[in-house]
């Protein structure tokens, strides 16, 4: 167990997976705020949370709203709070037992504790009984406040502990009842048969705290202290900790992406899934964009570097991939784009996807192009990260939605009939759109509203307030491998689509999940049918919700590319040898 190792590579000012986003919708559930969400199996089926409510529960349901979550709960007060959860138990937290959850031994995936271990009067004992809960993988997640914070220390030095002259008496009579160090930590752990497999730090590093540091240095010195330990302990306010009841050894690995076109689609190819991704017992995955993220090796962890729509040039990219495979990296590229819309790939003999031992994309039109530059291809569909809340539909208007880039061959076959229907419904129909100002402009209704190219957020805030989706698309060969995208976030976003065959009719079921024009006529005949059907449009919308909810959120597919590297660093000789006979270059010194 590299706990020492693992505190560095995880200190608050580390990024687990790139900086989240702002949180500018109150539907979006990643954010800087949810340490115990971050950890938590993004699959998990059973979890059972200890302790007061948080909001840890109503975000993880947005990512994975299949899982049954469970509340355990000292009072009737705090049950009421639980509104997110799918069960509460009230009563003793110490005394609960399993047949009160109403489930069998071994049927839960996770148990949470956020600071609620160190206010039980034997957190050992709580420990031991409930995790006998979990299945023989199962993990424990707990939150731990810790007693050697600096700022603990110099209070107590000032005869305080903690923030005693800001207390009320009723908040000092719920004072913890234990502390914990982290050695205190690693001991309650083990003596629970449980093994401790990644520790991660909450805290921060600023001036005072290096003031702190400055001035304990002596004192450090003095008794034999190792400074870089303290530092990173008494940095600690609190710490997250990530156990399991399995003591088989972890096989660790590394992801490393670089994003080179991080505006296009960095959530959903990278950023989403590495979040989910990390959840996976012994797993990171770091980010950076048009560089190398910068991370602290862990002893025995393989490495995967991911390059994300790189054009790379032999003069440039040869050494940079020679460097790679000396230090033992798997080396993928990751493209959800044609190629054949960059000449430069055609220019380097296609090096970014024959230079690197395999390649991932999000189809498998995509895919079968590859493939004639490497045998090794994975496709990893696009998903939808987490899901929105249902919507709540206004029936006095209905607003048609139609955001995208370079369209204007995609959209001109349909523009006179549109233009026909909105005159029909004049005062009836708005029209939003986003980004494409030619077919703003073509538009022929005073009700419509433009708005430039916008942050994702943006763009999910003005879908989410939409009722129809306009997706048309041209059977070309840059559309034929284009990926069904529009179709899940219309869907996440309550928005019933009318969509061209091209692409979509591979996941559209017609009538139920959203309606294919295949003509023009058809096109006209249909957007009346859900423009003046507010019943039938609102039906195939929900319809939507649920497949999308049911099969197409990263929940439930997200181990799959892990499995996917791990089978090929099994294979890295083999796949070395390959590389060696399509590159040559690479191994010549």
């Amino acid at each position: 167990m590299h706990i020492e190792r693992s505190l560095a590579v995880k200190d608050m000012n580390a990024n687990l997976a790139g900086s989240p986003p702002p949180q500018k919708e109150p539907f979006y559930p990643f954010s800087p705020s949810s340490d115990l969400l971050s950890l938590l199996s993004a699959n998990a089926q059973v979890i059972v949370q200890v302790g007061p409510p948080q909001k840890t529960a109503s975000r993880y349901k947005q990512i994975n709203p299949h899982c049954c979550y469970i509340g355990i709960v000292s009072n009737s007060q705090q049950a009421e709070a639980c509104q997110d959860y799918d069960r509460v138990i009230v009563g003793d937290v110490e005394q609960i037992q399993l047949k009160s959850l109403a489930l069998d031994v071994g049927q839960v995936d996770c148990l949470v504790y956020d600071n609620i271990l160190s206010l039980v009067e034997n957190p050992a004992k709580v420990l031991q009984h409930q995790s006998q809960w979990l299945h023989p993988e199962g993990e424990v997640i707990a939150a731990i406040d810790n007693v050697q914070y600096w700022r603990k220390i110099v209070n107590l030095l000032q005869g305080k502990w903690g923030s005693l002259d800001e207390q009320t008496p009723t908040q000092l009579e719920q004072s913890p009842r234990q502390e914990f160090t982290l050695e205190r930590i690693q001991y309650l752990f083990q003596s629970a048969g449980l093994q401790i497999y990644e520790v991660q730090t909450r805290g921060q590093k600023d001036e005072e705290f290096q003031k702190f540091l400055q001035l304990m240095q002596p004192m450090i010195q003095a008794l034999g202290l190792d400074l870089n330990r303290f530092a990173t302990q008494s940095a600690a306010q609190r710490y997250l900790i990530r156990a399991t009841r399995s003591f088989k050894p972890l096989r660790r690995l590394s992801i490393q992406t670089i994003m080179m076109a991080p505006t296009a689609c960095d959530r959903l190819r990278v950023l989403e899934p590495d979040r989910l991704t990390q959840t996976l017992p012994g797993t990171r995955a770091v980010s950076g964009v048009k560089s190398f993220p910068t991370v602290t090796p862990i002893p025995g962890e393989e490495k995967v570097i991911v390059w994300q729509r790189t054009i790379m040039s032999y003069e440039d990219y040869i050494p940079k991939l020679r460097q790679l495979l000396n230090q033992d990296y798997l080396i993928i590229a990751e493209i959800d784009d044609n190629p054949l819309r960059r000449r430069e790939y055609a220019e380097n003999r296609y090096l970014s996807y024959r230079g690197c031992h395999g390649v991932q994309t999000s189809t498998e039109a995509l895919g079968v192009f590859l493939r004639q530059l490497n045998p090794n291809v994975a496709v990893f569909p696009n998903q939808l990260g987490y899901l929105p809340p249902p919507r709540e539909y206004q029936t006095d208007a209905v607003t048609l939605f139609f955001g995208a880039l370079n369209r204007e061959k995609d959209w001109k076959p349909i523009i006179i009939s549109l233009n026909k229907v909105l005159a029909k419904y004049r005062d009836k129909v708005r029209v939003k759109v986003i980004h494409d100002r030619l077919f703003f402009d073509s538009l022929e209704t005073p009700h419509k509203e433009f708005e430039a190219f916008c942050s994702y957020e943006r763009y999910q805030e003005i879908l989410h307030g939409c009722d129809i989706g306009l997706l048309p698309l041209a059977a070309t060969p840059v559309n034929l491998m284009k990926s069904d995208l529009k179709f899940l976030e219309c869907a996440g976003h309550g928005v019933a689509v009318l969509a061209s065959p091209t692409v979509y009719e591979r996941s559209i079921l017609e009538g139920e999940t959203g309606l294919i024009y295949r003509t023009i006529k058809q096109f006209e005949t249909k957007l009346n049918e859900l423009i003046v059907n507010d019943r039938f449009r609102q039906k195939i919308a929900a319809n939507a919700y649920e497949w999308v909810r049911n099969h197409r959120l990263l929940c439930q597919h997200y181990p799959q590319r892990r499995s996917w590297y791990l089978q090929m660093r099994d294979r890295l000789p083999e796949l070395n040898q390959q590389l060696r006979l399509r590159v040559p270059e690479l191994f010549v010194e």
